[in-house]
């Protein structure tokens, strides 16, 4: 992963939510050398009769205009590149994302309800499941205070297969790219005796997995690495954790498509849920 080719893209939707996202994505910018994408999708069904076609024309012209202000303001001059779409959003980013090659998603997002969910899934959701960008979310924008990346908590799977060891590779990549470009310190955390999956973590194959990729963990970030292992859930595990060593960001995986989940990445939407810092996804 090269710094100096890296492609970060932010959703704009004009709420709160945006506006306080900011400082994130300026730090995460500055901090990777990144190019930046700002995009606002526009939902072309409410304008489908011919009347509607030029109010239609009216509200892209405006929300154009909208977000290359927003832009100017919030990032600088010629900081970020403003991207105006048309049609179903999840569809829109998919895309852009797919189009442009995206490393990183800066996605600010609301909690989606149970009830919510039985009518579909949210755009945070349906980009985890089909993007192979890295994704950065939190629900927790206005419990922030400090908006930095200097104490991250790495939580690790291990189970013998080369699809989890290529996603744990993918992980590592990003934890590295964490301690160059934010001189980050870096916990890593595994979850044993996981009862939301009626898995175990202490199999003879999972400790020789957790070993091998530890080494090459220390390989990579220095010696006094170590890998925390806690019993329990995961998401109360990753919780805990988090308030105890006040992280400010926890690096996760995806859901695998193999793997059995009650919705899409759900997983990682509940964590984010239950964490008071942002969460940052990797494919």
């Amino acid at each position: 992963m090269n710094s100096s080719n890296y492609k970060m893209l932010f959703p704009v939707d004009f709420s709160n939510r945006s506006i306080s996202a900011v400082e994130h994505v300026s730090l995460w910018r500055r901090q990777f050398g990144a190019s930046l994408e700002t995009v606002h999708i526009v939902d072309n069904q409410r304008y489908e009769s011919r009347y509607d076609h030029s109010i239609y024309s009216r509200v892209v012209a405006r929300r154009t205009a909208d977000l290359e202000y927003f832009c100017l303001h919030q990032f600088g001059k010629d900081i970020a590149h403003a991207i105006v779409l048309a049609g179903s959003r999840a569809d829109q980013l998919e895309h852009l994302v797919n189009r442009e090659q995206i490393d990183l998603i800066m996605l600010p997002r609301n909690h989606q309800s149970f009830i919510s969910k039985v009518f579909g899934d949210s755009i945070a959701a349906i980009l985890l499941e089909r993007c192979t960008a890295s994704v950065w979310m939190t629900e927790h924008l206005e419990e922030h205070h400090a908006v930095t990346v200097n104490n991250v908590l790495c939580a690790m799977h291990f189970k013998q297969g080369p699809t989890l060891d290529a996603q744990n590779f993918r992980i590592l990549e990003m934890v590295r790219q964490l301690v160059i470009n934010f001189g980050a310190e870096v916990t890593f955390l595994q979850v044993t005796g996981n009862a939301e999956s009626g898995e175990s973590g202490s199999a003879a194959g999972t400790e020789a997995g957790s070993q091998l990729w530890m080494a090459q963990a220390r390989d990579l970030l220095g010696s006094s690495k170590k890998l925390l292992r806690r019993p329990g859930k995961v998401i109360s595990g990753i919780r805990e954790t988090a308030d105890e060593i006040g992280a400010d960001l926890v690096v996760v995986g995806r859901m695998r498509p193999e793997a059995i989940s009650f919705g899409r990445q759900s997983r990682i939407l509940k964590i984010d849920h239950a964490v008071r810092c942002p969460v940052l996804s990797v494919w």
